[in-house]
């Protein structure tokens, strides 16, 4: 009997742990609200990049943020990843590269790179398609090792104790397991998310952290997934109604299943992050004649999601690439972009916005643009001065 008490237990334990304690928003059009005029936003801070080269850093580009560093991987051209201080000086170029001492000794041009960081070892870590090589270097560029992993990762990340997991995307062919936990030296040791479909291939970015918390989402999952006791546990599901991909989806061949969403239409999640008071998701939706694009942020501690659209036409913003202790979105800007806002009729801006769309006007370089958010909870307790009072 005790042993019967003992598995009834776990089971019920294991449900609230995965499907049940999921959090669902639904994503449905028409969305109204403009994400420029959100009241959530109750302050921009932002960091002009130094550079010299014009282009070298550009708004679509992926960063990662370590406190007061920050990593931007040049995926265009280079394959390196630059270091920035909080100030927006560069500090350090890391890269794999080999260069080419008769052509101005720039690096020789190959296949994109993937990469990641570590804070806890304070670690950048750059994936080559090349060799299956990760090679990993301190923070100023110094190379430490290098080991071989054991298929192509879509992204990957390291956690607190040093393993990797991998993200594998959908039809991958080397894999029918979404989710690869290895050890340090790229052997591994657990498979998990398995999927068999005949779809067109997908693959994304796929990783987020906060505080050695691992986050995980799907370029287009309907769930999104975190990382505990080595399991990935369902956080959100975002249901998109009529637009949720068909269950059929993955029984199609890839020319139809690309065909078919192209069509009718899809929603895609390009970004998510989480800390303690909010989850943020960017996604995207995708037609044969354009797209739109939208974030959703849910407040965790109202339990209430706010669902915005941004001006495509322009898309200043686009995906926020990192969520702050202090519940900023760190964002990487244009000037030009902020110019464009400032002047648009289709977009109200509001006071919070007078300095950046000041500094806009003679600023030349990308900017790392913070919007602190702000729970309306918190607003009414303590409510701010307008800029005249």
């Amino acid at each position: 009997m005790k042993h019967k008490k003992i598995l009834i237990l776990s089971l019920l334990l294991a449900l609230v742990i995965t499907g049940k304690s999921q959090i669902e928003i639904t994503v449905q059009q028409p969305i109204q609200e403009n994400f420029v005029e959100s009241e959530l936003i109750s302050e921009i801070s932002f960091i002009p990049l130094s550079y010299e080269k014009m282009g070298a850093i550009a708004p679509d580009m992926e960063l990662k943020a370590d406190v007061e560093d920050y990593f931007i991987l040049d995926n265009k051209f280079t394959q390196s990843v630059f270091r920035f201080n909080d100030q927006g000086e560069l500090l350090d170029t890391i890269t794999t590269q080999k260069r080419d001492t008769g052509q101005k000794n720039l690096p020789l041009l190959n296949n994109p790179s993937k990469f990641s960081i570590n804070p806890t070892l304070k670690q950048v870590e750059i994936f080559s398609f090349e060799n299956l090589s990760l090679s990993r270097f301190s923070y100023s560029g110094k190379k430490i090792d290098q080991i071989v992993l054991p298929l192509y990762p879509s992204d990957f990340i390291r956690d607190q104790k040093g393993n990797y997991w991998l993200y594998t995307g959908w039809n991958n062919k080397e894999s029918q397991f979404r989710l690869i936990h290895a050890d340090k030296n790229g052997k591994v040791i657990d498979r998990q998310l398995r999927l068999v479909s005949k779809c067109t291939p997908f693959e994304s970015y796929a990783f987020s952290t906060h505080n050695n918390d691992i986050y995980l989402w799907e370029l287009l999952g309907n769930s999104t997934y975190k990382i505990i006791n080595n399991s990935a546990v369902e956080t959100y599901f975002l249901n998109f109604g009529q637009k949720n991909l068909p269950a059929s989806f993955h029984s199609m061949d890839p020319y139809d299943s690309y065909i078919m969403i192209n069509r009718l239409g899809y929603f895609s999640t390009k970004k998510y992050l989480e800390n303690d008071n909010f989850a943020y998701f960017f996604l995207n939706y995708t037609t044969e004649t354009g797209r739109e694009i939208y974030h959703v942020i849910y407040d965790k501690k109202t339990k209430k999601a706010y669902k915005y659209f941004e001006n495509s036409g322009i898309a200043a913003f686009e995906k926020a690439q990192y969520l702050t202790d202090n519940d900023e979105l760190v964002f990487l800007v244009a000037p030009r972009k902020i110019r464009q806002l400032s002047t648009s009729e289709n977009d109200n801006l509001g006071f919070q916005f007078d300095e950046i769309v000041e500094a806009a006007s003679s600023v030349k370089n990308i900017m790392i643009v913070k919007l602190k958010l702000v729970s309306p909870e918190v607003t009414e307790e303590n409510p701010q001065p307008s800029p005249t009072e």
